[in-house]
């Protein structure tokens, strides 16, 4: 089974161009200021799609670069770069950009592809997609990896991450046994596909959701379609029947032992955030906020007092770089950051 479907007719969207040369600015570095230009532009669904289908071609030209259309294209692209610059002229970002926005066209948009195998520059490592049949597939601390799935979805495993495929005869099955992946769930199949995580089973037909296991917590979140989420075991000593809930687009449910179950809308745009290297908060505690930072990386921020871990924070932050995520919240917040030797950082309250 290809993992690509390609396209050769018609001309690159402007959307498609704009989003190339922010792929492009950020392979090269970009400042501060861009990277705020950046968040702000990415915060329309629209954009982020975009900029997804840019990253993706633009690996698709490392994946496939004997091909004699994409040769034709980086040849292009190539006569249009500074050699030896690490800083490209607009003029150079624009013929680049076309030509990428070329490529994309040539292969498809994420509507005829699989997951990005790709994260945007500066994001953590990610493997390339590739059919699999059942066994368990692992990420490291910073990596994220896409696995095709037998049936042509496709589960993309964030940072620390284990997913074991179960496929039978009866459920296109499998077991998040830690981390979070999204789910990007192939239509038209007669047996239905099933996630579990935890002591709760989701089950969905051609729809894109994602789940993150944290101990026995399972939070569900939804992109597009619908799914339907059911305990495994009713809870203990309650006596009630075990309950199915439904789930559509924009909300996300979170289950705990001993709680009960809620469900809370969401800005179903942000929810998988995280395949492009960013992580979005929203009045989350500043402790929360850093144990998901520390998720992506082995030099983890720490708090001497963990009275400070009770400040609020929202925004938006790289998953790659805990140090400014401690400095930010150092100008936010009456903090002090002290960088340790190994390249860690504890943040305390300033004296």
């Amino acid at each position: 089974m290809s993992p690509l479907r390609l396209k050769r007719s018609g001309s690159p969207e402007p959307l498609s161009e704009t989003a190339a040369a922010w792929v492009l600015r950020a392979e090269r570095g970009l400042s501060e200021a861009e990277e705020r230009k950046l968040s702000a532009w990415l915060a329309h669904p629209e954009h982020t799609r975009a900029f997804d289908d840019a990253v993706w071609a633009l690996d698709s030209v490392q994946s496939h670069a004997a091909a004699p259309e994409l040769m034709a294209l980086r040849e292009a692209a190539l006569a249009k770069a500074p050699e030896r610059s690490r800083y490209w002229p607009a003029a150079a970002l624009t013929g680049l950009a076309a030509a990428l926005a070329g490529v994309l066209l040539w292969f498809g948009t994420a509507t005829d592809r699989p997951a990005s195998p790709l994260a945007p520059p500066g994001a953590p490592q990610q493997a390339q997609s590739a059919p699999v049949d059942n066994g368990i597939y692992r990420t490291g601390v910073g990596e994220r990896s896409a696995v095709l799935l037998p049936d042509g979805s496709v589960a993309t495993l964030d940072t620390d991450s284990e997913l074991r495929v179960a496929y039978s005869g009866e459920e296109r099955a499998v077991v998040l046994t830690r981390g979070q992946a999204l789910f990007e769930v192939a239509e038209g199949q007669p047996i239905p596909f099933a996630v579990y995580a935890g002591d709760q089973r989701i089950t969905a037909v051609g729809t894109t959701f994602n789940v993150k296991l944290h101990g026995r917590e399972v939070r569900v979140s939804m992109v597009e379609g619908v799914v339907k989420v059911r305990p495994l075991t009713p809870p203990p000593d309650s006596g009630a029947p075990v309950r199915e809930l439904t789930l559509r687009a924009g909300e996300s449910l979170l289950t705990a032992a001993a709680r009960p179950a809620t469900v809370r809308a969401v800005d179903s745009s942000q929810v998988a955030a995280w395949r492009g290297g960013l992580l979005v908060f929203e009045d989350e505690t500043l402790a929360d906020a850093i144990a998901e930072i520390n998720r992506y990386t082995d030099k983890p921020i720490r708090l001497a007092d963990p009275a400070v871990g009770e400040y609020r924070v929202t925004g938006v932050f790289k998953t790659n770089d805990p140090l400014r995520f401690a400095r930010a919240m150092s100008e936010v917040f009456p903090l002090a950051v002290e960088p340790r030797p190994d390249g860690s950082a504890v943040l305390r309250a300033e004296r």
